[in-house]
């Protein structure tokens, strides 16, 4: 697999449903050569490793089969992050998939740019009624595509998310932080981590990334959100203490968007439990306001707004609604 220049990363615990979905979209003939699929098992215990086997049987070049013991999502990523030939990096969970002419695309791109971090767009699918929705219209606004700019030029204008990234594998190894294993919500400390290293940014406007939602269990739902709270604050806590080392640097303003959502999601989290959790959040919001008033001024979501201007007189009845709308 040498010489290759894209190494896709697909993290895969027992998704036997979904992974032969997912890596059928990367079994594309006019790109094929270019890439390598390391599909790392993380001890899954259902079928899915079988499946993916047989990938790595019909195309012995470009897919690979890597077994380990149960870690997480991150440490799926670490030992991918350690295998990794190619050029560009980038991640795609077992139960999502990529768009086929958009994947062609990216990699016709990759091959012709030399910058660090490379963006495309992205869609949220419904499992259930197949429905697309993009998040965001513009992954860039602002930004022409094809052309290479300084990070610092472009800043302001990037949406940053995992399904949106492709960054060059040796900035992504360049930099000396490892993700957290046996813990959720790690994408946040995968797309963030490299950014001080990066110092070029391209981008198509190709909605490459197939992002699977509504499926049981999700780490968004409800239940999950209750359950995994200490790990969201964990994951929060890490990346405000990054922060506070490198905002001052190009990237700032990007960790200071991103942030204010990671600590938007935490406030939603707090939301999902009644009025116990109340002080958890009150207690955030007069730390980031103190400590980090960058971030505490990005965060816009309306119902944090309504907290805000209600002295928070308004949780219960804001996270009587937000659970009824996450159900």
């Amino acid at each position: 697999m040498e010489g290759k220049v894209l190494s896709v990363v697909v993290p895969m615990y027992n998704v036997e449903a979904y992974i032969a979905q997912c890596l059928d979209s990367f079994a594309v003939p006019e790109v094929l050569d270019q890439v390598e699929i390391l599909v790392i098992d993380d001890g899954g215990t259902d079928g899915s490793a079988a499946i993916a086997q047989t990938y790595e049987e019909k195309y012995p070049g470009s897919y690979r089969v890597i077994h380990k013991e149960n870690g997480g999502h991150g440490s799926t990523i670490n030992k991918g992050i350690e295998t990794a030939s190619g050029k560009y990096f980038r991640v795609v969970d077992g139960d999502d998939w990529v768009d086929r002419k958009g994947f062609i695309h990216l990699v016709r791109h990759l091959e012709n740019t030399d910058a660090d971090m490379v963006l495309s767009n992205y869609y949220w699918v419904d499992e259930a009624s197949g429905r697309r929705k993009a998040e965001v219209e513009e992954i860039c606004p602002g930004m022409e595509y094809g052309p290479v700019y300084p990070l610092e030029d472009v800043a302001g204008h990037i949406f940053m998310k995992m399904h949106s990234i492709t960054y060059k594998t040796s900035v992504i190894r360049s930099q000396p932080e490892r993700l957290d294993e046996h813990c959720y919500y790690v994408d946040t400390e995968y797309m963030l981590f490299p950014l001080p290293y990066v110092k070029t940014v391209s981008a198509i406007p190709d909605f490459v990334y197939q992002y699977r939602i509504g499926i049981p269990g999700q780490s968004m739902s409800v239940g999950k959100m209750q359950k995994q709270c200490s790990q969201h604050e964990l994951v929060l806590e890490r990346l405000l203490r990054f922060y506070r080392q490198h905002k001052g640097e190009a990237c700032g303003v990007i960790l200071e968007q991103t942030l204010a959502r990671i600590a938007t999601s935490q406030y939603k989290i707090y939301l999902m439990f009644p009025d116990s959790h109340k002080e958890h959040l009150v207690r955030l919001e007069k730390r980031l306001k103190g400590e980090y008033p960058e971030i505490y001024q990005f965060v816009k979501n309306p119902a944090i707004k309504l907290l805000r201007k209600t002295g928070y007189a308004s949780f219960g009845l804001v996270g009587a609604v937000a659970r009824r709308v996450m159900r």
